[in-house]
């Protein structure tokens, strides 16, 4: 019997560890030319692994520079269960073991997709690198694109008591999915 009840437990663990309440901070973007010439910006983001039903979570990073048009959002279904998190079965696989290592990419609509990085109960460190393989939005096929979370909580210990006043919320909006899709998703949105 404790055999089938551990694995349930611990998958439970690592969710609670890393789910449902937003990290939100920094993210600094690079862009590297073909040329050799790069921008970085710096904005703020967050990350959110989110239940979307039992034993499904989505991965959501958001990031935006102010007073720019730069701005991401991304959205990742997947399952959880007692080895972590992992992205839904497809061309871009993203995991997260349960220790809280960030690892993944692939190819999906002439990009290549680069994650790694790491969770903790109160920090996420996470690069994503884009790769674009023909020219898009001005930027030449060959352009690599980094965005460097660098996003934090509060434990839960020391939220509980405590009224939310700014900080993130969840709001609807249109989310580009790998391969061109789109589809209605909460968010965060962070002040």
């Amino acid at each position: 019997m404790l055999l089938f009840i551990a694995p349930y437990g611990f998958a439970q663990d690592v969710f609670e560890r890393f789910g449902e309440r937003p990290y939100k901070g920094r993210v600094d973007y690079l862009v590297e030319l073909p040329t050799g010439k790069s921008i970085t910006q710096y904005g703020t983001g967050s990350v959110l692994l989110e239940r979307s039903a039992p034993g499904k979570a989505n991965l959501q990073l958001q990031s935006k520079v102010s007073g720019t048009a730069t701005e991401a959002e991304l959205t990742i279904p997947g399952i959880y269960d007692d080895t972590g998190w992992r992205g839904d079965p497809g061309e871009v696989q993203v995991s997260i073991d349960a220790d809280g290592r960030i690892k993944g990419g692939g190819t999906s609509d002439g990009r290549t997709f680069l994650f790694s990085g790491t969770f903790s109960p109160t920090d996420v460190r996470l690069e994503v690198r884009v790769t674009m393989a023909r020219e898009e939005g001005g930027a030449p096929a060959g352009t690599i694109l980094t965005y460097d979370y660098r996003v934090k909580r509060e434990s839960f210990e020391a939220q509980v008591g405590q009224d939310e006043e700014g900080g993130c919320r969840l709001v609807m909006r249109p989310i580009a999915n790998f391969g061109g899709g789109m589809t209605m998703a909460q968010v965060p949105e962070c002040d």
